[in-house]
């Protein structure tokens, strides 16, 4: 079958989509999430590890680990891995020599076409550059586009774009910035003026801010040596400084652990002092974004919205100053980490490209910072070309499978290793250079109750209890002493007690749905049909992340939930998944309709017409729903339908067992 293949080579990760005909999806490239890490490992046997493994093996060798490489591309100085000098550009080689294999194994053949895609601001040699690695990786048919270029390109397939509308992409990636003014034609995007960049800032440097909080609280005799115990626990206390990171996206504050030999605390982080540490470096963002519009010709007002790209656009700080100090609609794209892939697959199907930009050289980073090597070495002499290395064998490629039912939650890649003042800092980060960061998630516990409607106001299904007739409509009371054999448990270990009307359930920590892990515990039954599907719920989530409601599921790549979710805030969370990536309809960002619930007793109701699925909510003590939103997706006429509950706490939270109750879930058809 004929696909087009798209592919975004970022700094810290990797992440590719498919083109079939009018039909565009997010490839999946690893084990536990869709896109993989941009790590290599070189094993001493000479095999060569890409994605997740990398990470893994990296952890125990870490000279024979390389991230970060896209950052030196057109750098003449070459990485150390493994004893051996290599070129950036043929270690990206590697990395999409990877993906290539996948995609063939998945799809059953090479793809007609490859859309790569780079930084705007590269000019011909950083181009020639990947290229190279294009052909060092046997590519079929390769053709470069820019990732502004590429996000625009995913911005109009769900947004009516007419021509002449102008956007501007800012693009904040795990190590790059990139910011491009286009206008939409006839023939597709045009970039207008010269598109800006910062090429050594992105969320690494953000991780790195983070730890360099945390550390400069600790005693320095605490952090210096190189015993294997002090090692683990500095690699254990970064991926918790990224967590805390993320978690700030959605939080006002965190606690991070530190558990070090002979030291064992927690390190107050609020989102005030996160802000405080990367707010001049967000505004060197905004600042370049401003050049590009000057660059342009472009009045803020001409703007039809400021795209925001990249993962680390979610973090809430960049929203507020781009709109204040442009004053046009933001778009916070709902699947950032994919959203360039997924534009470069859609132009598979366009005309060739124009030729790249001559753009001013880059701005440097408001703090330059040198990018390590794993090992000392000394630069060899510069040449018209870059240093060949020692042949790399084929990356090693797992054959496609489907996700595994249970699985870890996703492993994120450490940041880079700028030095610091203090001697034992300083050996700090030799010590953990390279090593992986493992996201660890922990359970805590929800206080989660779905209770019968007491206030005469929900809507009333038919007089039936326990059993339902077969594929419509029931009312589960749990009068009995089991439940009820038309339920369905997602999984084995997944205890219920059935006591005096009440359904008690001790429940394992779980990974969120939208990670295409189906961990979260669920209790399901088919309905045929359309259907409303309604509890009283009495939910309040402590920590993120937390949640409890409804669930269609179809399958891992076909469902639909709406929660009372995310902390404290109590947002309402409506998502979803038709095939291709989870959309969020409602959720914590501001480019997410977010509806904050308030109370803790709500009725939640999800109905079904056909393809149609709406949900809406109120308060348990009020009498009119509020209406969330109106999805269509493509359904069997038969779905399993029920409640989840999710308990995944992070960011030093303490795990405790989840324990849910409920009284009653009805359907009525």
């Amino acid at each position: 079958m004929t696909y087009g293949l798209g592919v975004d080579l970022g700094t810290t990760w990797t992440a590719a989509a498919v083109r079939r005909g009018e039909t565009v999806e997010v490839l999946r490239l690893g084990g536990r999430r869709p896109e993989i890490p941009s790590v290599i490992f070189l094993a001493a046997d000479g095999a060569v590890v890409v994605g997740e493994p990398a990470v893994r093996r990296g952890e125990q060798q870490a000279g024979r680990m390389a991230r970060e490489f896209k950052r030196r591309i057109g750098d003449p100085v070459p990485l150390l891995v493994g004893g051996s000098p290599y070129p950036a550009h043929a270690l990206v080689a590697r990395q999409l020599e990877h993906v290539l294999a996948v995609a063939a194994s998945i799809e059953q053949g090479p793809p007609d076409l490859v859309v790569l895609t780079c930084p705007a601001n590269w000019g011909p040699y950083k181009r020639d550059l990947l290229e190279q690695a294009a052909r060092l990786a046997d590519a079929p048919r390769v053709v470069l586009r820019s990732e502004p270029e590429a996000a625009a390109v995913s911005y109009a397939a769900s947004e009516h774009m007419a021509d002449g509308d102008v956007v501007a992409v800012y693009d904040l990636g795990g190590g790059t910035f990139d910011a491009a003014v286009l206008r939409r034609g006839a023939g597709g995007f045009e970039l207008l003026g010269a598109p800006e960049g910062i090429e050594q800032l992105g969320g690494i440097d953000f991780d790195e801010a983070v730890f360099d909080h945390v550390t400069r609280v600790l005693p320095d005799d605490r952090l210096a040596g190189d015993d294997p115990e002090l090692v683990a626990a500095l690699t254990r206390l970064r991926r918790d400084c990224v967590d805390a990171k993320e978690a700030l996206s959605f939080d006002t504050e965190v606690m991070i652990p530190v558990a070090l030999p002979g030291l064992h605390t927690r390190v107050r982080l609020t989102r005030l002092e996160f802000e405080a540490m990367i707010a001049p470096a967000l505004h060197e963002t905004v600042r370049a974004l401003g050049r590009a519009l000057r660059s342009a010709g472009v009045e803020p007002e001409r703007l039809r919205a400021v795209l925001l790209a990249g993962g680390s656009s979610r973090i809430p700080l960049v929203g507020a100053l781009v709109g204040t100090e442009f004053g046009r609609p933001v778009v916070v794209d709902p699947d950032p980490e994919h959203s360039i892939a997924l534009g470069a697959a859609r132009l598979t199907d366009a005309a060739p490209p124009a030729p790249p930009p001559v753009a001013p050289a880059p701005v440097p980073a408001p703090v330059p910072k040198p990018t390590p090597v794993p090992e000392p070495t000394p630069a060899p002499p510069v040449s018209s070309a870059p240093p060949a290395p020692p042949p790399l064998p084929p990356a090693e490629s797992p054959p496609a499978e489907s996700p595994p039912a249970e699985s870890l939650p996703a492993e994120t890649p450490a940041p880079a290793e700028p030095s610091r003042a203090g001697a034992g800092r300083r050996r700090v980060r030799m010590l953990v250079a390279g090593v992986a960061v493992v996201v660890v998630a922990v359970g805590v516990s929800i206080a989660v109750r779905l209770l019968r409607t007491d206030d005469g106001t929900a809507a009333k299904p038919p007089a039936s209890a326990g059993a339902s007739a077969p594929g419509c409509g029931f009312v589960e009371d749990f009068t009995g002493t089991t439940v009820d054999a038309a339920w369905e448990r997602n999984r084995a270990d997944l205890g219920i007690t059935v006591s005096g009307g009440v359904a008690d359930l001790d429940a394992p920590n779980g990974t969120d749905i939208y990670q295409t892990n189906v961990t979260a515990q669920m209790l399901l039954r088919p309905v045929t049909g359309d259907f409303v599907l309604e509890a009283v719920m009495e939910v309040s989530p402590a920590v993120f992340y937390q949640g409890a409601g409804l669930l269609l599921w179809n399958s891992p790549v076909s469902y639909v939930r709406i929660e009372r979710a995310f902390g404290e805030t109590g947002t309402i969370g409506f998502e979803y998944r038709d095939g291709g990536p989870h959309q969020w309809v409602h959720g914590p960002l501001p480019s997410q309709k977010p509806i904050k619930a308030g109370a803790t007793r709500l009725v939640v109701r999800m109905a079904r017409s056909g393809g149609t699925i709406t949900g809406s909510w109120r308060p348990a003590d009020r009498v009119e729903f509020t209406q969330l939103a109106t999805v269509r997706m493509k359904l069997p006429e038969t779905v399993r339908v029920g409640v989840s509950a999710l308990n995944r706490a992070q960011f030093g939270a303490k795990p405790t067992p989840f324990h849910a109750r409920y009284d009653r879930i009805s359907v009525t058809c």
